[in-house]
């Protein structure tokens, strides 16, 4: 419709990311009649479509219909073992409670071993055709699978009762030993189960430093090595043989706070360390650790909002069928991972989400990327609850049962001009619906108590009256 005399339309786009840190208003002006929002006060529970416009998540269903009885999942991966005649077999691997659980793409849990040390963090890798399991616990040794056995086994060849691994240049290395929380150790090429004959061994990374090793990460031809929690640091282990390993230094001042919240992102390496959410690839380049915060646009909520007694519990994984980097953490308050920090890597610069902040999502306990029985990369979730959870589902429900709410908010907005008088006469909005869902519109003036009016969409493919 033509705009009144004397009267402005102006189209606001909602196409920036999460950002908590840069004050509460946005003094840029209309171009054309057109404001395009670079930040966003409150993105929770949502994605960013291409064009930019946030889009509420998808949800979740059980994987296994009926909890696993004994305990919380404390970690899940998938496997791919090779058969006969060029065919694949998925399973499922988790550790769950005190057990060791494996399952067949059919929503049944089975026990393969039990009497383990519950909630301690786990790793898992895979060499060759089998994978590989080790935890933090002190007691439990690394303990390997083949994909057909009843039982998983203790890893062969005397290894040391390490508590993560990496699969690096056709051997595997392991750190995380309490008695040497400094070296990291190899295997003999070839064998990830033989860590006492010839061309095993070790390498101590800066003993004696007040840190212990934290995580690995094989990178592009080298390992980087990963310490924390106080003076932090990354390191890099160059050359193919024991006769030219070498230990260099890369980074001081950032390091790793635990091993399953380092992954890789394309040609990068992102992670959580105290101080906040990093790109390797950004701290190499500029050395300065303010411009190799990834979560700098939401540090306060990183540093002050954040549990950071429990991050070393954290989990990250990079969902890339989404290009999302997605990291799981306790908040401030509370022991239980309940928030999701989400950084959306396909646009430059990366945009952030929350998801389970402000509004309630599903409560985790870790985080995998697996494949679905129709080959889809899902997000899957386990929970301290005996489920696992297949995520971005079509349903905007989770587990059938519980809705959920997304929301963002803009920043306060003067148009160009905080001395000029403005007159709000009404809104319009521009959305695809999905169902007959509310939506509920919300504004404030100059500080006032925030107006809502909610919309029920009517239906499927049916247009706002």
């Amino acid at each position: 419709m033509p705009d009144r005399p004397g009267k402005s339309k102006v189209i606001v786009s909602f196409n920036g990311g999460l950002a908590t840190d840069f004050g509460p208003s946005f003094p840029g002006g209309a171009d054309k009649g057109s404001l395009a929002l670079p930040f966003l006060l409150q993105a929770d529970n949502v994605y960013y479509e291409l064009d930019g416009a946030p889009r509420k998540i998808g949800g979740a269903s059980r994987v296994n219909s009926t909890a696993v009885s004994g305990g919380a999942f404390h970690g899940l991966t998938d496997v791919w073992f090779q058969g006969t005649g060029g065919s694949e077999t998925q399973k499922r691997f988790a550790y769950v409670g005190t057990r060791l659980l494996k399952e067949d793409v059919d929503g049944t849990w089975d026990e393969l071993t039990t009497g383990l040390e519950d909630a301690r963090e786990p790793a898992f890798e895979i060499f060759g055709d089998k994978v590989f399991w080790a935890s933090t616990s002190t007691v439990d040794v690394p303990r390997t699978w083949d994909g057909s056995a009843g039982t998983t086994s203790a890893v062969g060849g005397s290894p040391p009762n390490f508590a993560f691994m990496c699969k690096h240049k056709g051997r595997m290395w392991a750190a995380g030993v309490a008695s040497n929380p400094s070296r990291l150790y190899y295997s003999v090429f070839g064998n990830a189960e033989d860590w006492t004959g010839a061309g095993s061994g070790s390498i101590d990374v800066d003993p004696n430093d007040g840190d212990r090793l934290t995580g690995l990460k094989s990178h592009k031809n080298e390992l980087i090595v990963f310490k924390g929690p106080n003076r932090l640091s990354v390191h890099r282990i160059t050359g193919s043989d024991p006769s030219d390993f070498a230990r260099l230094p890369f980074v001081s001042g950032v390091g790793g706070v635990n091993h399953n919240t380092i992954f890789g992102v394309g040609d990068d390496i992102v992670f959580a360390s105290p101080r906040g959410l990093h790109s390797l690839a950004v701290t190499a380049d500029y050395g300065d650790f303010l411009e190799a915060f990834l979560a700098r646009p939401i540090l306060s909520r990183y540093q002050d909002d954040l549990n950071h007694s429990v991050l070393n519990t954290g989990w990250g994984v990079n969902y890339q069928a989404r290009g999302l980097a997605v990291w799981l953490f306790a908040k401030s308050g509370g022991t239980q991972k309940n928030v999701y920090l989400v950084y959306d890597y396909r646009f430059k610069p990366g945009r952030w989400s929350t998801w389970g902040w402000d509004v309630p999502w599903l409560v985790g306990n870790c985080l995998a990327v697996m494949q679905t029985s129709a080959r889809r990369h899902r997000l899957f979730v386990g929970t301290t609850d005996g489920f696992a959870y297949e995520c971005d589902t079509a349903t905007r429900t989770v587990s059938a049962a519980s809705a959920y709410t997304a929301a963002w908010k803009s920043p306060f907005l003067n148009f160009g001009s905080s001395a000029h008088l403005k007159t709000l006469e009404g809104a319009w909005f521009s959305f695809q619906p999905k169902g007959n869902y509310p939506f509920t519109f919300g504004y404030t003036r100059d500080g006032n108590a925030e107006t809502t009016t909610t919309i029920n969409q009517g239906g499927s493919a049916s247009t706002l009256a």
